[in-house]
Order: C-alpha cells, then sequence, then structure tokens
C-alpha cells in the first residue's frame, strides 16, 4: 500500500475512516493526519501520543470488519438453524395429529392441509392446496365450514361447534374449531381449520343414555306392574270396609273412606310418574298430546299457566330423538315454574323446511348466564341430551325479561 502522499501534499484519509466505523481498534483514537502523512492516535495503554501509519489502521480497520462480518454470519446460522428447527416440529405436529386441520387464505384457497385431513378426503395433500372449500368437501358441509370462518373473522376470535361432516369414507360426527391466522405484522390473513372425529363418543354417549333409558323403563314396568295395582287393590278393599263399618253405624267409616281417597290419590300420582319415567310412542302416537299432558301437571303443581302450541314434524319418526325432546321440554318447563318467578310458560313446536325447533319461554325475572350456581336448573343436562342427538342447544336469558330455552335439530331431507 503506497504511502498516502501524492505531489509533497498529504492524502486525506478522512473518507477512509467514515467507510470503516470500526477501523481502528477498542482502546485507540484516531486523529487527523500531521505533515509527513502519519495518524496521530492515543493509546489508552500509553499516556503519550505517537504516530501511527496508515497501513496499521488499515490492518486493523480490515480485521475488525472481517470479526463483525464473520461474528454476524454466525448469528445468522444459528438463527436460522433454530427457524428450520422450529419448522421440523411444526411439521412433525400437524402431520401426526390425528385432526384434520388445514389453513386458507382470505381468497379461500387452501394453503397447508395435513396428512390426516388427506386422508379423510381420500387425495394427496399436495392436491388439496390450492383448492377451495367447495372442491374439498360437499356443498352442504362447505357451505357450513365457510359460514363459521366468515363469522371467525368477523368477531376475530376461535369457534368451536358440532357438526356433520361428509367425507370420502361417509359422513361423521366431527367438533369443528376455527381461528384466525395472523401474519407477521399481527394482522389477519387467513383462518385455520381443526376437524376432530367424534363418531364414536356421540355414539357412546347415546348409548349411555339410552341404558339409562332403559333402566327407568324396567323402574316404570315395577312400579305399574306391582305398586300401581297393589294401591289400586287396597284402595277398593278401603272401599269396601268403609260401606261395612257404615253399614254397622260405625263412625270408623269416615276413617275407611279417608284411606281408600288416599290411596287412590297415590295411585293416580304413582302412574303419572310411571308415564314421565317412561313414556312411549312419542313420535309415532302424539308428541303434543304428551306435552300437553306434562304441561297440566306443571299448572297443577305451580302457580303458573303453561300451554303447548304448534305441531310434531311428520318427518320426525325417531321415537329416541323425541324422548330426548320431551325430557328437555319438561326439565325447561320444571325449572321456569320453579324458578323464573313468572308466571306464563309457553312451549312452542315450529317447523320449517330442514329444522325443526323447540323453544320453552317464560316470563320470569330472568338470570345473568355463567353466574348461576343452583345445580337444580338442570342446564347441563339439557345441553348434554340435546348433544346426544346433534341438536343445537341455546339460552337466551336476561335480568328482569324471562328466558327462552332453544333446542333446534336439522331434518333429514
Amino acid at each position: 500500500m503506497e504511502h498516502p502522499v501524492a505531489g509533497g501534499k498529504p492524502r486525506v484519509i478522512r473518507e477512509a475512516l467514515l467507510q470503516s466505523p470500526r477501523s481502528v481498534c477498542a482502546g485507540v483514537s484516531a486523529f487527523p493526519a500531521d505533515e509527513k502523512g502519519g495518524i496521530h492516535c492515543f493509546c489508552n495503554q500509553a499516556a503519550s501520543a505517537h504516530p501511527v501509519s496508515i497501513e496499521a489502521v488499515a490492518s486493523m480497520s480490515t480485521n475488525s470488519i472481517q470479526a463483525d462480518c464473520e461474528r454476524n454470519e454466525r448469528e445468522a446460522w444459528r438463527e436460522e438453524c433454530s427457524l428450520n428447527e422450529n419448522h421440523a416440529m411444526l411439521r412433525t405436529l400437524t402431520e401426526t395429529d390425528a385432526d384434520a386441520l388445514y389453513v386458507r387464505d382470505k381468497q379461500g384457497v387452501c394453503r397447508m392441509a395435513n396428512a390426516s385431513l388427506a386422508r379423510a378426503l381420500g387425495m394427496p395433500a399436495g392436491r388439496i392446496v390450492g383448492r377451495s372449500l367447495l372442491q374439498m368437501f360437499p356443498a352442504e358441509t362447505a357451505c357450513a365450514l365457510l359460514k363459521q370462518e366468515e363469522t371467525v373473522l368477523a368477531e376475530g376470535k376461535p369457534r368451536s361447534c358440532e357438526m356433520a361432516v361428509r367425507f370420502a369414507q361417509g359422513e361423521r360426527h366431527c367438533l369443528v374449531t376455527h381461528g384466525v391466522h395472523l401474519g407477521a405484522a399481527g394482522d389477519a390473513i387467513g383462518v385455520f381449520g381443526r376437524l376432530r372425529d367424534i363418531t364414536c363418543r356421540k355414539r357412546l354417549e347415546r348409548e349411555v343414555v339410552e341404558t339409562g333409558e332403559r333402566e327407568k323403563q324396567r323402574i316404570a314396568c315395577d312400579l305399574h306392574d306391582a305398586i300401581c295395582q297393589d294401591l289400586a287393590a287396597a284402595s277398593l278393599i278401603a272401599r269396601l270396609l268403609q260401606k261395612k263399618l257404615t253399614d254397622e253405624g260405625s263412625a270408623q267409616g269416615k276413617v275407611a273412606g279417608h284411606i281408600a281417597e288416599l290411596t287412590k290419590s297415590l295411585a293416580v300420582t304413582t302412574r303419572n310418574l310411571v308415564h314421565n319415567l317412561a313414556p312411549t310412542h312419542l313420535a309415532s302416537e302424539g308428541f303434543v298430546a304428551h306435552l300437553q299432558r306434562a304441561a297440566a301437571d306443571i299448572c297443577a303443581a305451580f302457580p303458573v299457566k303453561c300451554r303447548v302450541e304448534g305441531a310434531w314434524p311428520e318427518r320426525l319418526t325417531d321415537d329416541g330423538v323425541a324422548l330426548q325432546l320431551y325430557r328437555i321440554a319438561h326439565e325447561a318447563m320444571h325449572n321456569a315454574a320453579k324458578h323464573s318467578g313468572g308466571n306464563r310458560i309457553t312451549v312452542r313446536l315450529q317447523t320449517a323446511e330442514d329444522a325443526f325447533q323447540l323453544l320453552v319461554s317464560d316470563n320470569g325475572h330472568g338470570f345473568t348466564l355463567g353466574t348461576d350456581t343452583n345445580p337444580g336448573r338442570g342446564l347441563g343436562t339439557m345441553k348434554y341430551r340435546a348433544g346426544v342427538i346433534g341438536a343445537m342447544f341455546k339460552i337466551t336469558t336476561l335480568e328482569g325479561q324471562g328466558t327462552t330455552v332453544a333446542c333446534k335439530l336439522t331434518l333429514n331431507k
């Protein structure tokens, strides 16, 4: 490297120093060049100043820049390795997840699909990417998924619901969860979906409920065949005894008559209990009639007016489904009569083109959802029964404005 002197004048090295801020190593400070072309520097290790040549400064600058580059390269390599490791971990999690997963952008195009979704749809994951929901699922399923995705994007928070989803192997009952897919800047760039097959769980739940219903029917049969018959016989005997004592002029005839009335009343109560334990042929022999009878019992037991409106849909012929709807309606009526503080209960049966809805409303004081701790309300039991038959269960209530229990069931076409 030539000396920075040209034509007897010092070469200006300010530009070189400005281009390399780290041109001087730690502990050394640079000063302007002297008239001989040297640079005055102070060394912290020495108290006196001494000139340092341009070659020494350039060497220190080059070494410092090279060290910085090597350090930056090492940091970038470590970050890249960590990023690759995270990507591999995420890919392992998604590919081994038993739930069907996908990510779609705001244009409705699928950007990622895992192996579980590929198996469920019967096509390679590579063929799923780039498709819309209508190209992946039947129209009815795709529309239901799209509707929930739109709600999630509008609200900005995850949503879950149970729905029937048709795959290549047939229809499965799934717990569907959607959430907002956020970009690097934190803005919504799409939506992710998780479809968890709960068909087996729903079948087991229904078997548990059916087992409980069979046990109720057994108890009802025992009550009807044994206790009801014995009570009827006891009432008849008491009547005969009353007649005999009365004919003999005994004052005990009134006592016998009182016993006859009590046994007769107990027999009626037991028969009503049998009916509520095991209502039979609800779908085929009059769901509305059974509800009206239950409403009459509510009116007799509580100071309320209870009426039933609407008709049972002819397409709904499953007695098991009808039984669960009857249980929900009966529980809701009883809750309203006992807890609402109102004096009017209305049960409505509404049938649309593709759905049947059961509504039980009262004009009571209502309550705040999530704050009621009274186990007698049976809200969890009603929700569970609705889930067993694949119905949507919803409670609408406001303090001072009454409560409405809604159970909506999709009808098969």
